[in-house]
């Protein structure tokens, strides 16, 4: 199997933990942000995360793919326990979590990037969903990154894999930790013990790296 993808996109990284913590062998290829023709030549509109199957057809819709893939592995994903509340913090504090990662994923060395027509294609839609140019947006970092700490103490409810009764990684994981990992790229952007400890050890199960060692 194939799973075509962007390595920034928290949809993306849904299946990425899916395929990681299922131990399966699925090959990643990775995608110019910009080649929406690619896209659509698979699943007929513009999409990532898509899944190649075994007998060559295309999938898309994150969740979906994350289902047929743990239906092909050994290991099993806890139910949601707190999905509501994943969902709240998650569009509470979406403008932050933009304003700090959209003007940084254009400077991170990662795949989708690669071509100068993939980071305009990305710098001019985002920039629309900010409202702002990335330049004004990482000159308010200060004000961005103290926003975002006051929206990861909210989340003091949430314990590493290791501190619960299922140790498993369960739906929670997959739908709130891609937004976490992303946010390891900003530099100067502290997460407290318990989220480092959750952070590392989601990252060690589901085998997707943080960004810590290119923060900017």
């Amino acid at each position: 199997m194939k799973l075509y993808l962007f390595d920034h996109c928290p949809f993306c990284v849904k299946a990425m933990m899916a395929a990681g913590y299922g131990e399966l062998a699925v090959d990643y290829v990775y995608l110019d942000n910009h080649d929406v023709a690619a896209r659509e030549r698979m699943v007929g509109y513009n999409a990532v995360p898509i899944l190649e199957k075994a007998d060559g057809s295309f999938m898309a819709e994150s969740a979906d793919i994350v289902t047929l893939l743990m239906e092909q592995s050994r290991h099993r994903l806890a139910p949601a326990a707190h999905g509501e509340r994943i969902c709240e913090w998650l569009e509470q504090h979406q403008q932050t979590v933009w304003g700090l990662l959209f003007p940084r994923n254009v400077r991170l060395p990662l795949p989708e990037f690669a071509r100068a027509e993939a980071i305009d294609y990305f710098t001019r839609n985002k920039s629309a969903l900010l409202e702002r140019s990335f330049e004004d947006a990482l000159e308010d970092s200060p004000a961005y990154i103290a926003k975002a700490g006051q929206a990861l103490a909210e989340l003091d409810w949430l314990v590493p894999p290791s501190k619960r009764a299922d140790v498993r990684l369960g739906w929670d994981d997959i739908h709130l930790f891609p937004t976490l990992r992303n946010l390891t790229m900003v530099k100067g952007l502290s997460f407290g013990p318990t989220l480092d400890a959750y952070l590392d050890e989601v990252s060690r199960l589901a085998r997707v790296p943080l960004y810590r060692d290119m923060a900017c």
